[in-house]
């Protein structure tokens, strides 16, 4: 859901599992592209396999069920929001060649700087939520035929023997809606 980070269309808790998926969070600040790894191909790999649960579950939704859960943003470690950086990550987890910590950087390059840090503590996941989501998803009761999907009709985030959920901690400000009572 990365592709809605810019888009100022999209207020708080306004991006929903239901929303169309855009692929890749990329940074702002153009010397951090490189240091961050290609978060397009990351993202587009997640999403087949978003797509593949969704097509095994029309074949066997009534026997096998699937509970996606969207990852919101965690780290190695501690994994402490105040920890995370315009880059996404804690600085010992960049790729080399990072050279965003020189003395040059412009106010605009620190506003957009400011504004990716913003989204990647959004969609921050602690370790114990992060745990909890995937409890939550083995003990949830998935609908297994197409009358229990939902309102009358499938919608994207619940069908036949799927579920897909944003799966994030409650953060102070965020754009994508998580799930976490709902789950």
């Amino acid at each position: 859901m990365g592709g809605y980070k810019d888009d100022q269309n999209y207020g708080p808790q306004s991006i929903y599992p239901s929303s169309d998926p855009r692929c890749g969070t990329i940074p702002l600040n153009s010397s951090l592209i490189a240091t961050s790894g290609d978060a397009i191909a990351y993202s587009t790999a997640k999403l087949a396999g978003e797509r593949c649960a969704i097509n095994l579950a029309k074949l066997y939704g009534d026997t096998t069920t699937f509970v996606v859960l969207r990852i919101g943003w965690c780290q190695p470690g501690e994994n402490k929001p105040s920890t995370l950086s315009a880059a996404g990550s804690p600085p010992e987890f960049l790729l080399e060649g990072d050279d965003s910590n020189n003395n040059t950087i412009s106010n605009v390059q620190a506003e957009n700087d400011k504004k990716d840090e913003r989204w990647y503590k959004g969609m921050w996941l602690s370790n114990s939520d992060f745990l909890n989501y995937f409890e939550s998803a083995i003990h949830f009761n998935v609908p297994t035929t197409e009358e229990e999907d939902g309102e009358g009709g499938v919608h994207r985030n619940v069908r036949k023997g799927y579920v897909l959920v944003n799966a994030m901690s409650k953060n102070e400000v965020r754009r994508i809606k998580g799930e976490r009572h709902e789950l």
